[in-house]
């Protein structure tokens, strides 16, 4: 006999609490609904795409080194390349720091141009450093103004080095038709005030935009001052140590006759007002052939 509390009960029926529910494939879900004007055939059946012909393997298209035959324009870079034969020479108007100063015409444009020679002859070193520094400044500065050079050229086709091959170069500039000194010294041609107060105007910009630049001028004098029809240019714009040896006498201010040697902006506006001066004497207001003679004359 089995004691009653070792008896072995049947098994208890297992209540299932969820019923199992087959696991729906991604390929059992509906599709999304057909957009108007869309491929209607099934996905299971796609049509045949094209052959595709093989893909060439990629080739990085090479640096263009020059421009394109008739997009080519006269740049910086270009400096250098032209000789001075593309130019026709008028004649002489002028003496420069380092030679003759010509009027000529650009054979392909038609446009007037001035031509500054550079000699080199006497150069021992190649091309001088002091027409090294007018460029570097010119080429900073963009005014109307403040003369425009357009390129630099040369006396010999294939001159490639300036040390080697001697002769000469040309700064070319924007012409203009007159200089200040030559229209007083004329006497064909009347200033009004009216007159006076425009050029006084565009000279005062154009000395503005150099001294915030940071460029004094330290030479401003009625024969660097060039005309047009249209506005006055400051001719050029010197770099020299500091001296007082700088501007021209009837334009120096008193600091420089006094032996100052270290100086500001003012400099040039005094030359200015020797120059305003002028537009109404027609003759320079402070004449002196001595540093000393011109100091009592401001006196």
């Amino acid at each position: 006999l089995i004691p009653q509390e070792l008896k072995i009960l049947p098994p208890k029926p297992v209540k299932k609490d969820r019923e199992q529910r087959p696991r729906h494939l991604l390929t059992d879900l509906p599709l999304p609904p057909e957009l108007p004007g869309g491929d209607p055939s099934p996905p299971d059946s796609p049509e045949p795409k094209a052959a595709t012909p093989p893909q060439q393997p990629f080739k990085k298209r090479p640096k263009i080194c020059c421009p394109r035959y008739g997009e080519r324009r006269q740049t910086e870079s270009d400096w250098g390349k032209r000789c001075v034969d593309k130019f026709d020479i008028i004649g002489i108007i002028g003496e420069g720091t380092y030679g003759q100063v010509y009027k000529a015409k650009d054979k392909d444009t038609g446009e007037l141009v001035a031509l500054k020679k550079v000699r080199l002859d006497n150069e021992k070193e190649g091309f001088p450093i002091t027409a090294i520094r007018e460029i570097k400044i010119l080429r900073q500065l963009i005014h109307r103004s403040v003369v425009n050079m357009k390129e630099i050229v040369t006396d010999k086709q294939d001159a490639l080095d300036f040390k080697k091959d001697k002769g000469a170069f040309y700064l070319v500039f924007e012409y203009m038709d007159h200089d200040l000194m030559g229209l007083l010294e004329s006497g064909l041609v009347h200033f009004s005030e009216d007159h006076i107060k425009s050029f006084m105007k565009q000279l005062m910009e154009g000395l503005d935009y150099c001294h915030k630049k940071n460029f004094l001028h330290r030479d401003i004098k009625c024969s660097n001052i060039l005309l047009n029809n249209s506005n006055p240019v400051f001719s050029s714009l010197w770099v020299r140590p500091y001296t007082n040896k700088v501007i021209t006498l009837w334009y120096r201010p008193p600091e420089l006759l006094l032996g100052e040697e270290r100086y500001t902006p003012a400099i040039d506006v005094w030359s200015c007002g020797c120059i305003l001066g002028e537009l109404f004497t027609k003759k320079p207001i402070f004449q002196a052939n001595l540093e000393l003679a011109q100091l009592e004359l401001i006196r």
